[in-house]
């Protein structure tokens, strides 16, 4: 089903709407992504519906991480443009809970600490439907998002530390995504506003990585950018009884380079 979404609206993109061949060229950015989490996750054996709230259960801190981007163009028109992109997330929280549930672990009282890590990279194949001072790109995104939530129990009586065995819920997924970029730049400035989205929605999974930011160039292709973005990946079975439902927001900061 999905492989046949993804063929149809390539297969779209290519024969109707006007493409537009470019020069050799592309562009660089290295960046920092502050990011409040908000939202919920379950890992149990029994009851993939009970709900864990990440900011107030787990209580995931925010965290600041890195992120790459790499745009390559060329001047043939029929044959799509690449992006390639690498963030990182992660978080950690500890704290005290009561009745706690989760994964083998079931009506704990004590102390957890647990930690969340994420990778995604992407592979995106576009074309160029606009080219001037207002443009658009659009085409797929493939993004591979692997890593782990992993959780430690602690609870003291009588002077004694007992726990539970360590949860780690893994997972490692491909994701198809429509991809859609805007520009506009702004007249007798060198300031230029963009919007870039990664979005798709299917059988229980809601997933888009939005950016909305406002660009300076300094000459030479070199600049600096700073916005806002917005993360959401709901997953009903993101890894084997694992499902989540969380938001990731807060804004960013990159240099460019456009070559």
């Amino acid at each position: 089903m999905i492989r046949s979404f993804v063929k149809t609206l390539f297969s779209t993109l290519l024969v109707s709407l006007p493409v537009y061949a470019d020069t050799i060229g592309g562009e660089l950015s290295l960046g920092v992504y502050s990011h409040t989490p908000k939202g919920d996750a379950s890992y149990d054996f029994y009851d993939k519906e009970a709900k864990t709230s990440v900011e107030d259960t787990l209580n995931w801190e925010e965290s600041k991480d890195l992120f790459f981007k790499a745009y390559f163009e060329h001047p043939l028109p029929y044959l799509p443009n690449l992006k390639l992109e690498y963030s990182g997330f992660s978080h950690k929280g500890a704290g005290e809970v009561s009745d706690f549930s989760w994964g083998g672990i079931s009506g704990f009282t004590g102390d957890i600490y647990n930690t969340m890590d994420m990778q995604a990279f992407d592979v995106t194949l576009y074309y160029e439907l606009l080219d001037n001072w207002a443009s658009l790109d659009a085409g797929l995104t493939l993004r591979r998002i692997y890593g782990d939530i992993y959780l430690e129990t602690k609870m003291v009586m009588m002077n004694q530390s007992y726990h539970y065995e360590p949860e780690r819920a893994e997972y490692d997924e491909w994701i198809p995504m429509v991809y859609l970029k805007t520009r506009f730049e702004l007249p007798t400035t060198e300031l230029m506003f963009q919007t870039e989205l990664n979005a798709i929605s299917y059988e229980g999974a809601t997933m888009y990585d939005a950016l909305f930011t406002l660009r300076y160039t300094f000459g030479m292709g070199l600049g600096i950018e700073g916005g806002y973005r917005l993360i959401h990946l709901g997953d009903n079975d993101l890894g084997a009884n694992l499902a989540i439902d969380v938001d990731f927001r807060g804004p960013y900061a990159a240099v460019v380079w456009n070559f």
